[in-house]
């Protein structure tokens, strides 16, 4: 089918099938989106949506998921097999900078007389970089993408001067670069459509097989908050899409969003943004929806920016659906957190915890490493923390739990990427350019983007892997784990993220052809390793059932 556009949702890493490559620790966090980042960002939904409203064609294509999941498709014929007349190829994320600029360059080879346009956050930051150094990128949409995309489908229909579509950064005829003022953003978001999961290509792409269906509805465009390495900031919205306060989605939306994806299958919500940045009035106004909505949903998860008080707990424990909560800390230390841009304390937090176990509702604590005042002892410090959040823990109502991640790559565009002497930092990755290269390179501790004023790269290798460790034996622990679950977690991201970096590095030594050989010889060992463990683990499971399945069995007595 021709369509007037097919935006696309690339891998993070576009040959991440044909060559060696060594997530690690990133692959421990990112769950059922896999360590290619296959969920689409919203936005893409909502710029679909709305030029089929404006009486253009369009559809979002998960080429990301179409790949992750057919090691049969053979991507250059199946993008040639695509028509549209524009292309916008989403670069929200900065983890996605290899795959999207290489599927760019890959459409525009096929599809030559067709526009290719980038958007997103990564892209906004980045756009007079991408459209003087790719010729193959004939324009970058910045900022907030809707009203701007279809005025750029209406100037190409009738003719008239790119320089008249806001947001626009494109390339002049004379090979200069120009860069159209950013339109007024919308002060609400009721005016679009965050549900149309039916424009998503392949259908149930944006669900993972054997994980409950989920997706995400925004509270809100914008922040009020300004932590250090965010690119959703405060600062970066001003900057970047020209937004000076958060947009809200009315509380009649939200309730009528859930209802629709309850419709097409989805069975866990997460609304993202804290409520309570819009105000008293609005969190009240959207929880009361909520407790009166009469929707089918497994979960709704919501977001704190900060501690909460007890009014607002309980308030969240009268919702008609179970609700759980996350917070993010980033650290465990006081002053770690507060210089990052959180100002509350551990003792704020845990008040928080005890009220959520008070009135049943998860709560998951989602810490980083490292952090601009981070050093060895303030890690093991949050640490600590960790045990301290497992003490807490009840029962299966009312879970306490926290989760850790490493940063590894600054957001562009954040305080801490656009003035890292102030903000305690200093990059290693400054362009698009560097962050290209470093998604291309084969081990995860390659695209670490940054050091800090404490902690060079090799500290924040190493206190990754230790802090990994360090959770996996403790949840093991606690009875988060079991033996074996653990012992397969410890394998995929302790011991075979140390190896690798031992062994990437000695690699990376090496003529390219020789280097591609140990390093795909390297990915299979680990493979086979990790296949042996998950047999073991299934072998052990079946006899597990069997024995269980014997006892239960009634006893026959022949007399």
């Amino acid at each position: 089918m021709d369509y007037d556009v097919i935006l696309i949702h690339s891998p993070s890493i576009y040959d991440f099938r044909k060559k060696a490559v060594f997530p690690g620790p990133v692959a421990y966090t990112v769950g059922g989106s896999t360590e290619q980042f296959i969920t689409p960002p919203v936005g893409m939904l909502s710029i679909a949506d709305y030029l089929t409203r404006h009486g253009y064609s369009a559809i979002v294509d998960n080429l990301g998921a179409r790949m992750v999941r057919s090691d049969s498709l053979i991507v250059e014929e199946y993008l040639g097999s695509l028509s549209a007349r524009v292309f916008g190829i989403g670069l929200h994320w900065c983890v996605h900078s290899q795959g999207a600029m290489e599927i760019a360059r890959l459409i525009k080879k096929l599809h030559p007389g067709s526009k290719v346009v980038m958007g997103g956050l990564t892209a906004t930051v980045f756009a007079e970089e991408i459209v003087r150094k790719y010729d193959f990128i004939d324009g970058v949409i910045r900022g907030e993408g809707e009203k701007p995309f279809v005025r750029y489908m209406q100037a190409l229909d009738s003719g008239e001067d790119l320089a008249s579509v806001p947001n626009l950064t494109f390339r002049r005829e004379d090979g200069s670069v120009c860069s159209v003022d950013l339109m007024e953003p919308d002060p609400d978001l009721d005016e679009y459509e965050f549900t149309r999961l039916d424009l998503i290509q392949p259908p149930m792409s944006s669900f993972t097989p054997g994980i409950l269906p989920s997706w995400t509805i925004p509270v809100c465009r914008g922040c009020v908050e300004n932590c250090a390495s965010c690119g959703g900031s405060a600062y970066s919205y001003k900057k970047y899409l020209g937004r000076r306060k958060p947009a809200f989605r009315s509380p009649e939306k939200i309730v009528a969003d859930l209802r629709k994806l309850t419709e097409q299958g989805v069975e866990l919500v997460f609304l993202f943004q804290d409520p309570r940045i819009g105000g008293r009035k609005y969190w009240r106004a959207l929880l009361k929806a909520l407790q009166e909505m009469e929707v089918p949903l497994r979960q709704l998860t919501m977001e704190l920016f900060g501690p909460a008080d007890e009014e607002f707990i309980r308030e969240l424990s009268r919702i008609s659906v179970p609700v759980a909560l996350t917070i993010s800390p980033e650290s465990g230390v006081d002053h770690v957190r507060q210089s990052h841009g959180r100002s509350y304390t551990n003792e704020e937090l845990y008040r928080t915890m005890d009220l959520c176990k008070k009135y049943g509702i998860k709560l998951g604590s989602f810490t980083m490493a490292a952090l601009a005042e981070d050093t060895t002892q303030t890690i093991r410090e949050t640490w600590d923390t960790w045990e301290q959040i497992c003490l807490l823990n009840v029962n299966e109502r009312a879970p306490v739990d926290y989760a850790f991640g490493p940063m590894l790559l600054l957001d562009p565009g954040s305080l801490a990427f656009d003035q890292p002497e102030k903000y305690g930092y200093r990059l290693v990755f400054k362009t698009l350019e560097d962050y290209i290269a470093g998604m291309n390179l084969p081990s995860w501790h390659q695209l670490i983007s940054y050091e800090t004023r404490n902690l060079t790269r090799d500290d924040i290798i190493q206190l990754t892997i230790d802090s990994l460790e360090y959770s996996i034996n403790l949840r093991e622990r606690v009875g988060f784990y079991n033996h074996d679950d653990a012992s397969i977690a410890r394998f995929c991201f302790v011991e075979s993220a140390k190896e690798t970096v031992k062994v990437v590095n000695e690699a990376m030594e090496l003529p390219q052809k020789e280097r591609d050989t140990l390093l795909k010889r390297y990915n299979q060992f680990v493979e086979m390793k990790l296949g042996s463990l998950l047999f073991m683990n299934y072998q052990r499971e079946q006899a597990e059932a069997q024995r269980r399945a014997r006892s239960a069995a009634p006893t026959v007595e022949f007399k």
